[in-house]
């Protein structure tokens, strides 16, 4: 018998994952284009307080509608670590990427890119397991 690589539940995860990232991530896209183009904050700034709120508000969504698990201080602890590190590791890599000549917004979404999968298992690994 063959097995399958992504079974129903894993699909299903990732689907999630995927939705609820895209979700955030249109957040942090409108929010860096609003904050940059229409108010005139500087692009780090921007990129900086944007990606802060975002990842302030994912901890909640995943905890309670991606891994449908109850909060408790060991997950907020490991959150708030994994918050910290992905934080300045996106803000390392949007900085390399505007001072290598990319765009804002392509520095963003590479940054994204870079950091997506790597965020999942972060996530189901280490920050919600049980």
């Amino acid at each position: 018998m063959r097995k399958n690589i992504l079974d129903k539940e894993k699909k299903e995860l990732a689907l999630k994952y995927v939705l609820l990232s895209l979700l955030s991530y249109g957040f942090v896209f409108v929010g860096i284009i609003l904050f940059i183009e229409v108010i005139g904050v500087s692009k780090n700034i921007s990129f900086a307080v944007i990606y802060g709120i975002n990842y302030l508000c994912l901890y909640t969504a995943q905890n309670k509608y991606l891994f449908k698990t109850k909060h408790n201080n060991s997950k907020l602890i490991r959150f708030v670590i994994y918050l910290v590190v992905f934080y300045f590791l996106a803000i390392f890599l949007f900085t390399i990427g505007t001072k290598i000549g990319l765009q804002y917004l392509v520095a963003t979404g590479t940054t994204i890119i870079i950091l997506f999968p790597l965020r999942l298992l972060i996530l189901k690994k280490v920050v919600y397991k049980d």
